[in-house]
């Protein structure tokens, strides 16, 4: 694998470069373990990989066509959404990744709730599936709130990657301290607020925030402990908060950014107000080089699931 470790200061003084990569090895999502362990997918290559701080990147697993999500359980498994594959989960112990779900989807974000199910988003479709700790696998919600479009997005542009991938509704997703799914959904440049209802069923969704230029291409999501919601906005090149009320903030936007796909918090000490950011750079929108970036936000997030 080729890549450049390095903690040097950027054009943005509120973002450093901790990994640069290179074709075909861009990252789309990522997870940071308790350890301080960090994990990426690299669609392109079919393949997960992780590197520890100062260290070197490392394959965990390849697999039979584009890994998108990566999230982490409690324990240290890695969990990963295979588009027109399902979901794969990688122990924590060691040894091989094997299949968990099966489904033919645009598998992309992943979230894990309080009682320890998975929950998955269907961009092409627009819908979120789950997984629960049985093993059953079902659609989760269909709410017409999470489907995509080929037209024009609230920029007055069609998304860049609607042309090779068609319509991209849900994607991340994160939960609130109210148990809520908020849902990114790329296409239309919204949060989706979900509720769930004590035996665990969906709610009636509704529009959290948006339609917002500044959400257009939102992607991975991520929270912190004050319930703020960060989105990584691809298509604009930046990092947006989103308040408990819906309003919306631009934290970082521009060079280094460049179709920034995926965000999580930091779980060590001296890392737990820092998110990291996958630089997917798939489709750029500033000349900024794939990889990994950090940001502090100045609040701690929650770093697992």
């Amino acid at each position: 694998m080729c890549a450049i470790l390095s903690i040097t200061a950027l054009a943005s003084d509120s973002v450093t470069r901790v990994l640069t990569t290179a074709t075909p090895n861009l990252p789309e999502s990522i997870a940071v373990a308790h350890s301080g362990t960090t994990y990426v997918s690299f669609p392109f290559a079919g393949q997960v990989a992780k590197f520890v701080p100062g260290g070197s990147l490392s394959t965990v697993a390849t697999f039979p066509s584009f890994p998108l999500g990566v999230r982490l359980d409690d324990a240290g498994n890695v969990f990963v959404a295979v588009v027109g594959s399902g979901m794969w989960k990688v122990p924590a112990t060691g040894g091989s990744a094997f299949q968990v779900a099966s489904g033919p989807g645009l598998w992309n974000g992943l979230a894990f709730d309080h009682r320890g199910n998975l929950y998955v988003s269907d961009s092409g479709d627009g819908t979120i599936w789950r997984l629960d700790k049985n093993g059953d696998f079902a659609m989760w919600s269909d709410s017409p709130l999470l489907k995509g479009t080929t037209a024009a997005g609230p920029c007055g542009l069609v998304h860049p990657a609607v042309p090779s991938f068609g319509p991209l509704g849900a994607n991340g997703i994160a939960f609130n301290k109210h148990g809520d799914m908020l849902v990114a959904n790329t296409d239309f440049g919204e949060i989706i607020r979900i509720p769930t209802h004590p035996d665990g069923s969906a709610g009636t969704a509704l529009v959290f925030t948006g339609p917002d230029c500044n959400l257009w291409g939102a992607d991975g999501i991520g929270m912190d402990n004050a319930d703020n919601l960060y989105v990584a906005a691809n298509s604009k090149g930046q990092i947006d908060r989103v308040d408990p009320v819906g309003h919306v903030e631009v934290l970082a936007a521009g060079d280094p950014l460049s179709f920034p796909s995926d965000l999580a918090f930091g779980t060590g000490r001296g890392d737990r107000k820092d998110i990291f950011i996958s630089n997917f750079a798939a489709f750029p929108t500033s000349a900024g080089a794939p990889g990994v970036l950090d940001m502090n936000v100045g609040i701690p997030g929650r770093p697992i699931g």
